[in-house]
């Protein structure tokens, strides 16, 4: 405890330089802090979506992004949804309906727009991987009939309406018959309708298609934008999707193996740049530590060299200069974890009014952002005080 008392003091001797490094090491862990909790919102986000598509095969029409199963592609039609049941292999095909819930909806980065997401809810309980949403409030399946829809916390937000409220999406009012518990993953942002609802709605609101099924009714309905695929007990999914690939080959078939390695890819590539993003600003930081180190060796060395006189050793100049060094870091780290607290806080308030949260601040990303400058601090402040431990006792008398 004096040693650190006397760091301190040595720090507040110079109250200008130190503030300035501290002001430096702060920038670098607020960065840190706000890059990083935008990473963790991301990461959380892939994360579900990932559980999501290795618990399935997920099959589009051609042209479609099938680990989404979107919108505006080619669709699924009846008969290639019966020839899916067909395959060898295959227990379940789940049709999926999935569309903005407007033309242009508003959305925020690192977040997904609002969806209807039509299915059979009780085929989500087939999945492998992901466990079945759990309701805030209200029931978790609609009622079939029509009139019902389940909403996900941030579109609840979104409307600002909770469970015996109303919403209209696309010109059609809905009761909420119940509102899905937080997930920070995809279900957040889905409107869930059963199936034949979200499909008669899809036609009903996109022209082009509505004039296809007029057309051609009895070989496109029923229609979907994907089809979760579920295999036998006993079955490799791997196989099945290769089965399926082979007898419908101008579908889009993921497999699980296949949807994890697209999705960690761009996950790794993301956190990678963006948490690399605020660890060079740290590394920056850590430079103004180590001019900062130096300047007060070359000031201080008629001190160092009288506490060589009387007695110092070269590891207890070390320490004391050390410590010096880490109690810039901690300073820093406690002010700029504070301040990107704080920023996370107001950016998140600000965000949910526009639809969601896009920062998550995590209590190992505290824990890093707080110990880590320290510890750069105490690797940047080691050469100086290293170059200050080998000043020779008798050089004191030049500098008295």
């Amino acid at each position: 405890m004096p040693r650190f008392t006397e760091a301190l003091r040595d720090v507040r001797r110079r109250p200008l330089r130190s503030g300035l490094t501290v002001g430096g090491i702060a920038i670098g862990v607020a960065a840190l802090a706000l890059l990083g909790a935008l990473s963790e919102k991301l990461s959380r986000l892939v994360e579900g979506g990932r559980d999501f598509a290795t618990g399935q095969i997920t099959v589009g029409g051609s042209g479609t992004g099938a680990l989404t199963g979107m919108t505006r592609g080619g669709l699924l039609s009846g008969d290639q949804l019966s020839a899916l049941r067909e395959v060898p292999g295959v227990a379940t095909t789940a049709p999926i309906i999935m569309f903005p819930i407007a033309d242009a909806p508003a959305t925020l980065p690192f977040t997904i727009a609002p969806l209807v997401f039509g299915v059979d809810m009780n085929a989500l309980m087939l999945n492998r991987r992901t466990p079945p949403p759990r309701a805030r409030s209200g029931k978790l399946v609609p009622d079939p009939g029509g009139e019902e829809v389940v909403l996900g916390s941030q579109v609840s937000r979104y409307f600002g309406t909770e469970t015996g409220g109303s919403v209209t999406i696309r010109g059609k009012s809905f009761r909420v018959a119940g509102v899905l518990e937080a997930t920070l993953t995809g279900p957040d942002s889905f409107v869930f309708m059963p199936y034949p609802v979200a499909e008669r709605l899809l036609i009903e609101t996109e022209p082009l298609l509505r004039r296809l099924v007029l057309a051609r009714a009895a070989d496109v309905l029923p229609i979907a934008t994907a089809a979760a695929v579920f295999w036998a007990e006993g079955e490799d999914a791997e196989k099945v999707a290769e089965r399926i690939r082979q007898r419908l080959p101008e579908l889009s078939v993921v497999s699980p193996v296949s949807a994890a390695g697209q999705i960690d890819r761009a996950l790794t590539f993301l956190t990678s740049l963006m948490v690399g993003s605020g660890l060079v600003a740290l590394l920056v930081a850590s430079l103004a530590v180590t001019n900062t180190m130096f300047t007060a060796v070359v000031e201080r060395r008629r001190e160092i060299g009288l506490r060589r006189v009387i007695g110092a050793t070269r590891r207890q100049v070390v320490g004391q200069l050390v410590l010096e060094a880490a109690t810039l870091g901690l300073c820093g780290s406690g002010l700029g974890l504070g301040t990107g607290v704080i920023a996370v806080r107001g950016l998140n308030a600000l965000t949910e009014r526009l639809g969601a949260p896009i920062f998550l601040l995590t209590g190992r990303l505290a824990v890093v952002a707080a110990l880590l400058p320290a510890a750069l601090a105490v690797v940047a402040g080691l050469w100086p005080a290293w170059r200050a431990a080998r000043l020779a006792p008798t050089e004191a008398i030049r500098y008295a």
